[in-house]
């Protein structure tokens, strides 16, 4: 018989180190029937709302060009619980500030995912 490695009711007592909440949304795609323009509209992902989660920035980049300059900042965003269903497809909302998923990391004990994100300012 195998124990697990980490005890069920880590992630719970470790909740001062998960201070915000994060709602994972999935996109659907329209497009105007005139136009031809394809638009994005974002809806709750079921029983991906208000997830325990912390967050912090890990790089980004300055895009200096002749009309504008812009930075792509990359953050990670680590959840308290496994969420094995979240995709790249998805994006990730902490305050109203939607964050692009760029891929998903589930840990190999099934505890913990950690989403590496990226947003544009």
């Amino acid at each position: 018989m195998t124990r697990p490695l980490f005890h069920g009711d880590m992630l719970t007592r470790l909740r001062d180190f998960f201070p915000e909440t994060v709602t994972i949304q999935t996109p659907t795609e329209t497009q105007d029937a005139t136009t031809g323009e394809v638009t994005t509209s974002w809806a709750d992902y079921a029983g991906h709302v208000g997830l325990a989660c912390a967050q912090g920035p890990s790089g980004g980049v300055e895009v200096k060009q002749s009309d504008q300059t812009y930075v792509v900042a990359n953050w990670t965003i680590s959840l308290s619980g496994h969420y094995p269903t979240i995709t790249e497809k998805m994006q990730a909302v902490i305050d109203a500030v939607a964050y692009e998923i760029l891929l998903v990391q589930n840990d190999s004990h099934a505890q913990k995912t950690r989403l590496l994100t990226r947003k544009v300012m």
